[in-house]
């Protein structure tokens, strides 16, 4: 009731000084942080971040004021400082800005753990991270160099908003990551896992986390015998990383209405027009329980809800917040989210994912006579308002005949978003989920990216030694 109870005067100050919408949130992070490098501890931090913020519309312009501790003076002086940001910038905006009105609403919401991270000595979490950094080095000589990152964060976000909403939301993150080198004759190459999610620490305790090590290790050795790839187009058949990456970084952010209406995205305009092919469904879903993009409401205390971006190839809908969706006439998508509590609300992703289609992934493959199986991504180049984007992959193979055969490294996937969705052709029915942090503006958020294998005709290859 505290909370409640110090965001709800934060609102009331704003109105009183003249805002004509306000919403205030609260956010409590208490988290820990582990790497290990080479077998040495490089970092172990365990820190606690709690501070306020209030956002005012004032004559269509927004103010926005934050601060570590809230008392009743730092209340008025917050919501002075809003309120003197927004008439600061008052005549300096092109458009004035308004929000879409919502019904009043009062809910909490707390994901379910088994095993709580607080009830988890650091002791066990540090050692975690020295096993599979132990597992990476000792693999096989050949591997010089890992490094194993733990991180896990319980939070208590609370927003409350002067259409009379109010929600509060406890969730607990968990992520890991393992990196290896491997040399041999001049030539370096890497391996690179994650595991992760919303839960507690059971979610160290799967296969997937506690093979880590050896995964990361294991790719970069393979990598070590492969030759680098043929250049020019081809038949290629995606993992669920690499088109869950596609998906999210050439696509997804595309369709957040923000850049859509700051003429950054090759989608403007094309609502209710095909930008794929009928194998296509896109989906960006925050309730999907246990992603690391999983939330019931978002920092407009929005309802998180599953959106059904593109449906059949034909784009159906952007990712708003209460000001780009009565910008474009749509309805809030309860896409709003901030990094912090020092962070305004922007557009961003959630659980972004191709729908998982009728093939199975070995008929795919065995369809396919030749062309590549590319699996993985290592980092990659997007330019939303071009649309154009390329990728370098973990790893490919050749497919001769239906069947993946000489594996090949350094791959680069690149070309035109929308070509590439056009060409898709089939799309399997394994759909497999990925955790990772995506960046806009500065801020940082959990998401998860998402997608059955995919085959997709043309595409432009890449690589090099």
């Amino acid at each position: 009731m505290i909370l409640e109870e110090v965001l709800s005067k934060l609102i009331d100050h704003a109105l009183k000084a003249g805002a004509s919408y306000a919403d205030a949130r609260a956010r409590r992070v208490e988290g820990t942080r582990v790497e290990v490098v080479d077998g040495g501890l490089r970092e172990v931090r365990c820190g606690l971040e709690e501070g306020f913020n209030v956002r005012v519309l004032v004559e269509g312009t927004w103010g926005f004021a934050s601060s570590s501790f809230v008392s009743p003076e730092e209340s008025l002086r917050l919501v002075k400082k809003a309120i003197s940001a927004a008439k600061a910038l008052a005549g300096r905006v092109k458009q004035r800005a308004e929000v879409y009105p919502q019904s009043t609403l009062r809910s909490k919401a707390r994901v379910k753990v088994k095993v709580p991270l607080n009830s988890v000595d650091l002791e066990e979490k540090v050692e975690l991270a020295f096993k599979l950094n132990k597992e990476s080095l000792s693999l096989d000589e050949k591997v010089k160099s890992a490094t194993t990152v733990y991180s896990d964060a319980v939070e208590t976000r609370a927003v409350y908003t002067s259409h009379g909403r109010y929600v509060e939301v406890e969730t607990s993150y968990l992520y890991l990551s393992s990196l290896a080198y491997a040399f041999e004759a001049g030539l370096r190459q890497r391996g690179f896992k994650v595991h992760g999610g919303v839960g507690g620490f059971e979610l160290t305790r799967s296969t997937e986390a506690l093979e880590l090590g050896v995964e990361a290790a294991s790719m970069a050795l393979r990598l070590l015998k492969a030759p680098p790839p043929p250049s020019g187009r081809f038949t290629c058949v995606l993992d669920p990383e690499i088109a869950g990456t596609f998906i999210h970084e050439a696509f997804g952010h595309a369709c957040e209405a923000d850049l859509v209406l700051s003429n950054s995205s090759i989608l403007e305009g094309k609502l209710g027009t095909r930008v794929g092919s009928e194998e296509v469904t896109v989906v960006d879903d925050p309730m999907l329980e246990g992603l690391y993009g999983w939330y019931p409401f978002d920092d407009e205390a929005s309802e998180g809800r599953r959106t059904v971006i593109v449906e059949e190839g034909i784009l159906k809908s952007f990712l708003h917040s209460l000001e780009t969706a009565i910008s474009l006439e749509a309805k809030p998508t309860g896409n709003a989210r901030a990094q912090g509590y020092s962070s305004r609300p922007i557009v961003r992703m959630t659980n972004t994912f191709i729908a998982p289609g009728t093939w199975k992934p070995e008929e795919l493959l065995g369809e396919t006579k030749t062309g590549l199986y590319v699996k993985g991504s290592n980092y990659g180049y997007v330019d939303t308002a071009k649309g154009l984007f390329s990728f370098k992959c973990k790893e490919a193979y050749l497919l001769e005949n239906g069947e993946p055969s000489k594996l090949l490294r350094d791959v680069a996937l690149s070309g035109l978003t929308l070509e590439v969705l056009i060409n898709v052709d089939g799309v399997a029915n394994d759909l497999k989920f990925n955790p990772g942090i995506c960046g806009k503006e500065g801020q940082y958020v959990p998401v998860t990216d998402g997608s059955p294998h995919i085959r997709v005709k043309g595409v432009l290859v890449g690589g090099g030694s």
